[in-house]
C-alpha cells in the first residue's frame, strides 16, 4: 500500500458558513465538537452515527471534557454555563437530554464579567481567567462536586474563607491563557514589546508557593502553541514551525528540538506511545495530564484487551517534588535568564505522578498547507497532506482549508485524525488493511 492510501477520509462533518469549530473532544470512539455560535454535535464513529446534541446555546462551546466514571460529556457554553450530557441517553430518535450548571449566580454578575473571560474545562474543575479592561485581572476556579455544587477558589479577597488559599493569582491584561491539565495552568505574559514570560502555576495555588516564571529568550519567537507535558515539561512552537519540549525548571532546559515539516503549525495534539504495539493502542494525554486518573477503556473494546495486557507501559511514582532555583544558580546572572528566586519554584504535590521517557511523547502537528506530521522516538514524518487524501472533495481542495484565518483544532488517538477546517471536520482514518 502507498503512503497516500494509508489513511482515508471516513466521514466529513459540514459546519454553517462563518460559524467555525470552537472546540472538540476525541474520546471512546466518540468526537464532540462545538461551535463558535453555540451548536454541539455527536459523532459515533463506530456506527459512523452524526448526532444533533444541541442547535442553539447563547454562548460560543469553549471547551469539553470527558468524566469516564460517569461516561459524560461535560461542555463549556461560554463562560456562563456547563451542560453535561450522558452516553447512555444519547439517541438519534429525541433531542438528547442534560444536566446543567450555571456558572453565575444572576445573569448582571455573568454580563459584567463575561467580556474578557476565557475558559477552561476538565472532568472535574471548571477554570476562567478574568481580564478587567484596566484593572488586572485574577483567574476564578471553580471546582465541581459529584452533586453538581459549584465552589469558587481564589476569589476577591473578602471572600476568602481560610488561608489554605492565597489571594486571586494576579495577571497581566496581555495574558495569553495556553493550556490547563487540572492541575497546573499555563500560560504567557507579555511584559513589553520585546520581553516575555512564560508561567506555569499549580491550582489551586499553595500559600507558600509563587507561579513559575521564565524571562523568554529574544531567540524564541511568536508561541503560538503550547502545551502541558507529563514530567514537569511543555512542548512549545514558535516562530511559525520551530518545536520543543522544555522543562520547567531554573534554566528552561531545552530536552528536544524539532522542525515541523512545512510552514505554520496551526494545531498540536500530544499522546503516549507504546513501542511495539499496534499503532491503535495509544492514550490520548488529555486524562493522562491530570497524573491521578487511571487509564480506562470501554470494556468491549478490543484495543481495551491489548494495551492492558502489555507490560511496556512503565509508570513510576514520586512524590512532592520540588525544583528549586539553586539547583541551577549559574545561570542567575545570564542575559535573558531569571533572578527572582520566588518566581522560580513549583511543587508537585502528587503522591502518583506518571513518569514517562521521551520517548514515549508522540506529538502530531497540522500545518496550513496540509500536512499531518508525527514527532516519535525523537524523530518527525510526515504522515499525510490533507490535499493527497482522494475522497475529500476536490472544491474542498480548491478553496484550501485554513484561508478564514479561525483557530484550527486536532484531535487524534493516532487510529483516528480529527481536524477542523474553514468547511467542517475531517474525520482521517488510518488504513491498516
Amino acid at each position: 500500500m502507498s503512503k497516500s492510501h494509508k489513511f482515508i477520509l471516513q466521514r466529513f462533518l459540514e459546519i454553517r458558513f462563518a460559524d467555525p469549530v470552537s472546540s472538540m473532544k476525541l474520546v471512546h470512539n466518540y468526537f464532540v465538537y462545538g461551535t463558535l455560535m453555540g451548536r454541539i454535535n455527536l459523532y459515533n464513529i463506530a456506527e459512523d452515527k452524526k448526532i444533533k446534541l444541541s442547535e442553539t446555546n447563547s454562548e460560543n462551546i469553549s471547551d469539553i471534557s470527558f468524566n469516564d466514571e460517569e461516561k459524560s460529556f461535560y461542555i463549556g457554553i461560554g463562560d456562563e454555563e456547563i451542560k453535561i450530557y450522558y452516553l447512555d441517553n444519547i439517541s438519534e430518535d429525541s433531542l438528547p437530554q442534560n444536566q446543567s450548571i450555571n456558572v453565575y449566580e444572576t445573569d448582571f454578575d455573568h454580563s459584567k464579567n463575561c467580556e474578557n473571560a476565557f475558559l477552561f474545562l476538565t472532568k472535574n474543575t471548571f477554570f476562567r481567567i478574568q481580564l478587567p479592561q484596566v484593572e488586572e485581572g485574577t483567574l476564578k476556579i471553580v471546582l465541581m462536586e459529584s452533586d453538581y455544587d459549584i465552589k469558587y477558589f481564589n476569589e476577591d479577597k473578602d471572600q476568602i474563607k481560610t488561608d489554605k488559599y492565597k489571594n486571586a493569582l494576579p495577571t497581566s491584561n496581555y495574558t495569553v491563557p495556553f493550556d490547563f491539565d487540572g492541575k497546573k495552568f499555563l500560560w504567557v505574559e507579555f511584559l513589553s514589546s520585546k520581553t516575555r514570560n512564560i508561567c506555569v502555576s499549580e491550582i489551586p495555588l499553595l500559600k507558600e508557593d509563587k507561579p513559575y516564571k521564565y524571562l523568554l529568550d529574544v531567540n524564541i519567537g511568536h508561541i503560538s502553541q503550547a502545551k502541558l507535558l507529563p514530567n514537569n515539561r511543555v512542548v512549545i512552537v514558535h516562530s511559525l514551525n520551530k518545536c520543543e519540549i522544555r522543562e520547567l525548571n531554573s534554566a528552561f532546559t531545552l530536552i528536544e528540538r524539532f522542525d515541523h515539516i512545512g510552514e505554520e503549525v496551526l494545531a498540536i495534539d500530544i499522546f503516549i506511545n507504546e513501542e511495539n504495539e499496534n499503532i491503535i493502542n495509544h492514550k490520548n494525554i488529555d486524562d493522562i495530564n491530570t497524573f491521578k486518573q487511571e487509564i480506562v477503556f470501554n470494556k468491549e473494546s478490543k484495543e481495551a484487551t491489548a494495551f492492558k495486557k502489555s507490560k511496556k507501559y512503565n509508570i513510576n511514582t514520586i512524590s512532592n517534588r520540588i525544583l528549586e532555583t539553586s539547583d541551577n544558580q549559574k545561570n542567575k546572572n545570564q542575559e535573558g535568564k531569571n533572578d527572582d528566586d520566588g518566581y522560580l519554584t513549583i511543587r508537585q504535590n502528587t503522591k502518583s505522578e506518571k513518569i514517562f521517557d521521551i520517548n514515549n511523547i508522540c506529538i502530531s502537528t497540522l500545518d496550513i498547507d496540509g500536512n499531518v506530521n508525527l514527532y516519535k522516538n525523537k524523530k518527525e514524518t510526515n504522515l499525510f497532506n490533507l490535499f493527497n487524501i482522494e475522497n475529500i472533495p476536490q472544491d474542498h481542495k480548491d478553496k484550501s482549508f485554513f484561508s478564514m484565518g479561525y483557530a484550527y483544532y486536532m484531535k487524534t488517538d493516532l487510529n483516528y485524525f480529527c481536524i477542523s477546517s474553514d468547511h467542517g471536520c475531517y474525520i482521517i482514518k488510518y488504513n491498516n488493511k
